[in-house]
Parts: C-alpha cells; structure tokens; sequence
C-alpha cells in the first residue's frame, strides 16, 4: 500500500494536485451531484514507458469532469470553460506547453463538432481527436462530449479508423520522442500534441469522407463490362477499370482497411496487393511495378501502397482496378469520388 501510495506521488505531482484541488472547476464540481462523463485517466507518457511493463490500468488515477448542461454564456460552468480556453490559447501564442484540463456537455438535436466547436472556441481537429469522431457528419445527439481546454490533436496509442491511422503515422515520430502528456479515454491512450492540426488530407477526409480514387493522375483506358482484350483480341468480362499513368506513379489505397494479400509475378496481374474492407468490399491493385506495403497491415484512405507499373499481361503502364462486394465483381465507378 505503501509502494502505491509512492507510485501516485510520482505520477501526479503535488503541485498539480494541489492547483486541482482548489481550481473553480474542482469547486463547482463538488456542487454537481451527477456526472454522466465516464472516468478518465491521465498519466505522463516518460513514466508510462518506463512503468507499463509492471503496472495494469489501476495504477493510474481516474478524475470525474465537470458536465457543462448548456452551450450558453449564462451557465456558470460554461462560462468557466470558456475562461480557461482562453487561458490555454494565450498559452499556446506565447509557445508555452498547453495542457488541457477536461469537462463533458451531453449533445443535443442540431449538435455537430462543426456547431460544438464553433460554439466553445475548439478546433474541430481537437474535439474529433479526442472523442474518436471521423468524420464532421458524424451524428452527436445523446451522446456525451468531451470538452478539453487546450487547442491540439489526440493521436491514439491504437488507431482504429482511417484518419486515426493518417494521424499516427504523421506525427509517431514526434510521440517516440517521450515528451507528450498522455491520457487514457474510455480505455484507450492518447497522446497529446499541443497547437497540432490537420494535415489538408487528413482535414479532406474529416469533411468528405469515403472511397477515393487510386491515382490522383490518369486517363481511363478500359471501363468496367465486355471489352474486346488488347492481348487476345477475344471479347471478354473486364472485371475492374484500367487507369493509365507513366511508369512509378504512386498508387494510393482507396479506403482505409487491412492488406489482405499480396502476389509477386502473378502470371495475368504481375504484381498485386488486395485491400479488405468494412461492408464486406475488397479492393485489388494489378500490374504494379512496386508494393510498398505488407500483408495484415493496416492502411489509412490516401496512403500510398504502390507504383504504377506493367508487369503481368499488359501492354503498357497502368493500373488495373478491381472492386468485389462479398466476392462478387462490382463497377468500381459506382464508387469512387
């Protein structure tokens, strides 16, 4: 008990717990007899390396948020929120490390991290990161917010979604370094990056997500239907599209998912890289004369995953393009944005 006791001061300052105690925050939260907010557990990323090998979850102190009941200037709690926002903002411009503190607001009918953003002064960036949002359209009603104070991106020890991925890879370098506070959410870590924002392709796919196109550049040689083959001359099913581009054009995965398999030399597609998607739907990369990417890996929308290229049957440098639902051969064009 002792050793636990240790372990906590080292974890949580003193003078942190003290400014914790006696913040307006801290106060006006003993006033509120529910919180609806889950516990959150907050924990400094050098003694999360050094510790984790020996201590589960428990070790770490969980602390309730204040729950904000209205978006308004007249709530009190609101009000404070507001204040602290502007406290770490002032922070952040006079390149100070802004940590945030924490509250909760249920959303209502018409809430959007658009609205909620807007309303509390918050990069978008900020709210999606923190409460695992992908996308702008995705629909809040009901369910309980996470409000931090401090502007900055929550990347995820663990990414799940596309933008998860796009954001881990982006900025792990930054994160291996071991200087970024981390905080536990819901059971997952994140690791905070004051002042971060999105990237225009990770801001892109937060605003419109879905499936995109493979190439950013090409010319649509052969469409998806009965053809006449350029190698037989027979006339015969083409399952995909066939989109030309020069030798080594990068090849971008259409939507975020896991490498299901890759073949070398294949006698008809050279060299291929099959995606698996959520909803059953696969995506297959043909004629490639590079594969920058590895089975059962996980790969974000927009990441490139290959070259253009000629192996295989084919007469020139193209890609070839598959789209199958439940293993069946679908129009990718139906598809693609």
């Amino acid at each position: 008990m002792k050793f636990y006791f240790f372990m906590r001061n080292l974890l949580i300052p003193a003078h942190d717990l003290k400014s914790r105690k006696n913040s307006p925050a801290a106060k006006q939260h003993k006033k509120i007899k529910h919180c609806a907010f889950p516990k959150t557990e907050i924990f400094r990323v050098s003694f999360f390396l050094i510790l984790s090998a020996f201590f589960s979850v428990a070790t770490v102190f969980p602390q309730n948020f204040p729950e904000i009941p209205a978006l308004e200037s007249r709530d009190f709690l609101f009000s404070q929120y507001q204040q602290e926002v502007q406290e770490s903002q002032k922070e952040l411009f006079r390149e100070n490390s802004a940590e945030p503190s924490f509250y909760s607001y249920k959303a209502k009918k018409g809430d959007s991290v658009i609205t909620v953003a807007a309303r509390c002064s918050i990069w978008q960036e900020t709210l999606s990161t923190v409460n695992s949002i992908d996308t702008s359209s995705e629909p809040l009603e009901g369910k309980t917010i996470i409000l931090p104070t401090a502007n900055g991106l929550f990347i995820p020890e663990n990414p799940n979604s596309s933008i998860e991925i796009l954001l881990s890879n982006e900025h792990s370098e930054k994160i291996s370094l071991g200087n970024s506070a981390a905080y536990k959410i819901n059971g997952r870590l994140f690791f905070f990056i004051p002042g971060a924002r999105f990237s225009p392709a990770e801001r892109a796919y937060f605003l419109n997500p879905g499936m995109s196109m493979p190439l950013e550049k090409s010319i649509l040689t052969s469409s998806y239907g009965k053809r006449k083959s350029p190698i037989t001359g027979k006339w015969q099913f083409h399952r995909g599209i066939d989109l030309a581009a020069p030798e080594g054009t990068p090849v971008f995965a259409c939507k975020s998912g896991t490498v299901k398999k890759i073949e070398r030399g294949n006698r008809i597609y050279g060299n291929l890289i099959v995606l698996s998607h959520a909803g059953g739907l696969e995506s297959y990369y043909a004629h490639l004369s590079a594969i920058l990417t590895e089975e059962g890996s996980a790969v974000a929308t927009g990441q490139k995953i290959g070259e253009v290229g000629s192996t295989g049957l084919a007469t020139g440098p193209h890609l070839h393009f598959e789209i199958k639902q439940n293993g069946s051969a679908q129009n990718p064009e139906k598809f693609l944005k």
